[in-house]
């Protein structure tokens, strides 16, 4: 049942927005689960039974993790405060909680996707920094990269390709010439008002534990944390506690250039972070929300 084999529930990108849009366009009133399923996959198309079935069974896959609500009248969007944000963000959160998820190590439901994604987001040589791309066959393939560090294997027919769409939906990889590289920006930006809630600026050290209890998968995050540890089981060495990986580097450089936040280094400051970005070495001690001094 896992979201990233393109044979199972909860696979498909394109039918997500979808069901997405038409639940929005309905403004909170619900739709019968049948009204639902013969505006979006009626009969006339005629569609194998295996395809006929992806639609339902994507619907009841996302229902079943809360994306959307039923009740008696019908289906209708969450009536939480995220539900005008984008669809992205809205998965991203609804994923990322590290309570009552399928367990990280054995689980075929979310747990594929946290695995692979934080697995590429501890490895530096898929970002801008380490010069490589990935992509869903051949050279640099994806499934290679990741069945190199973790027990829990991912194949190239069925869950390369969908691994790459959904983590370039979710925020976390971005297209580059013939592949992808890995950075986390989108998926961190729409998270930083929420970071910055009741401070403009925030150490670094704090910075980067705000971040990884919002999207674990990121440094220090509990998901990435399970995931070295499966790593080191295969060799693969823990950073220097005060270098930040090359991904989250990336992102936060990202962010600065693009005036979303501001960083300040400190001489002599003994809480300060290594950022891992190519050229010369730059230490960070403060980070500033640039929206909060507007």
């Amino acid at each position: 049942m896992s979201i990233i084999n393109n044979a199972h529930a909860g696979s498909s990108i394109r039918l997500i927005h979808l069901i997405d849009r038409v639940l929005a366009r309905r403004k909170g009133n619900p739709i019968p689960k049948n009204d639902l399923l013969e505006l979006c996959n009626p009969e006339n198309l005629g569609l194998s039974p295996t395809a006929k079935n992806r639609f339902s069974s994507n619907l009841d896959f996302w229902l079943g993790e809360g994306l959307w609500q039923k009740s008696e009248e019908g289906i209708t969007v969450l009536d939480y405060q995220d539900k005008n944000k984008p669809l992205a963000f809205r998965v991203l959160k609804l994923i990322s909680h590290p309570f009552n998820r399928d367990d990280l190590y054995t689980g075929m439901r979310i747990a594929p996707f946290h695995r692979s994604i934080s697995s590429l987001l501890a490895q530096h040589s898929f970002t801008f920094y380490g010069g490589l791309k990935l992509t869903s066959g051949g050279a640099n393939n994806v499934a290679d990269t990741l069945n190199r560090w973790l027990d829990i294997s991912i194949n190239n027919s069925n869950e390369a390709s969908t691994l790459l769409s959904y983590g370039q939906f979710l925020g976390f990889l971005e297209p580059f010439e013939s592949g992808y590289i890995v950075d986390p920006t989108r998926a961190i930006e729409p998270y930083l008002s929420q970071v910055f809630s009741h401070e403009t600026e925030l150490p670094i050290k704090q910075f980067v534990v705000a971040i990884a209890e919002l999207l674990p998968m990121l440094d220090g995050g509990v998901f990435r944390q399970q995931v070295e540890n499966m790593m080191q089981n295969k060799g693969w060495q823990l950073p220097d506690s005060h270098h930040i990986s090359a991904s989250l580097s990336h992102a936060i450089m990202r962010l600065s250039s693009d005036y979303r936040i501001t960083l300040e280094s400190r001489s002599d400051d003994s809480n300060s972070m290594q950022l891992t970005v190519p050229g010369d070495k730059r230490s960070v001690s403060v980070v500033r929300y640039r929206e909060a001094l507007k």
